[in-house]
This record gives C-alpha cells, sequence and structure tokens, in this order.
C-alpha cells in the first residue's frame, strides 16, 4: 500500500511538475510580449493591439497555476500559532482539514469555470481575437490540479511541512 502511495504521489508531482514548466515559459512570454510592446510602442511609434490581452491571459494562467502547484507544496501562507498549540495529533486533524477546504474551493473552481467557459463560448477577445474562453478556462484547469494535489496530500498524509519533509525540499 505504501509503494502504491507513493506511485501515486510521483505521478501527481510529475503533473506539477509540467504545470510548472508552463508557468516558467508564460513568464517568459509575458516578459517577451511587455519588452516588444514597450519597444514598438516608443522605439517606433507602432503599438500592437493585441500584446496586452496575450500578457493578461499568460498572467492569469501563470497565477492560477501556481496556486495550484502550491497547494502540493504547502507553500501558501498560513496561520499556525493555534495549531501549534495543538498536540501531533490534533495539528493532523486541522492539516486535514485545511485540504478539506482546499479541496472545497477547487471544486468550486472547476464547476464555476467551466461554466464560464461554456457562457463565453465562441466570443473573442477583441484586441487578439483569442478566444475569451481561454481566460475563463484556467480557472477550470487550476481547481483540477488544485483538487488532485488536496486529495493527493490528504492520501498520502501529506498534510503539511512539518508532516512531510519533502515538501520542504520544493521551497
Amino acid at each position: 500500500m505504501q509503494n502504491r502511495l507513493k506511485q501515486i504521489a510521483t505521478i501527481v508531482d510529475g503533473a506539477n511538475l509540467v504545470a510548472q514548466f508552463i508557468c516558467y515559459r508564460l513568464l517568459e512570454l509575458i516578459v517577451i510580449v511587455t519588452v516588444l510592446q514597450v519597444i514598438l510602442r516608443f522605439g517606433f511609434n507602432n503599438p500592437t493591439k493585441w500584446s496586452e490581452e496575450v500578457a493578461m491571459i499568460s498572467l492569469v494562467w501563470f497565477g492560477m497555476l501556481a496556486v495550484a502547484i502550491g497547494v502540493r507544496r504547502h507553500s501558501h501562507i498560513s496561520i499556525m500559532f493555534f495549531r501549534d498549540l495543538l498536540p501531533p495529533s490534533g495539528r493532523q486533524v486541522v492539516d486535514a482539514l485545511a485540504q478539506i477546504a482546499i479541496l472545497i474551493f477547487a471544486s468550486i473552481l472547476i464547476f464555476k469555470g467551466w461554466d464560464l467557459v461554456t457562457v463565453t463560448g465562441r466570443s473573442r477577445l477583441p484586441a487578439s481575437q483569442l478566444p475569451k474562453s481561454w481566460l475563463y478556462f484556467s480557472a477550470f484547469s487550476s481547481g483540477c490540479l488544485m483538487g488532485l494535489n488536496a486529495i493527493t496530500n490528504l492520501v498520502t498524509r501529506s498534510l503539511s511541512t512539518d508532516t512531510n519533509p519533502e515538501a520542504e525540499a520544493h521551497r
């Protein structure tokens, strides 16, 4: 059973590595598009129409994926004062409740994100003509990864950095 849990954690960590790779590429795209826009606007007085929308979509996707990755790594800010006053078994209960709350939030992102994707349908962003649904699909995708990470944390009992020393290595 323990070996099976390690396999699951390895697969989920692989999905997070893919998301991390995407985040790095999105940051690169944001920098390139923004620098290009500045050069074209101030150097040639000929700005692009699409650059702000592309940078905005990239930033939203980056933020949503980064938040989901943070769930697996336990890298979000948390107030530990009262939790740390509890005995170890009480800490685990509080940590499990935190992961359940994250799972509930992730399910809201999944369902409401999908609603937004379907509502926007075929509408397009005005300058770039990119589908508007791409913007909202980030909430759905982030919710899926966030939920997967919360479930993995619960199943593998990787509930916080002090119950999972490997999580500290990701920081």
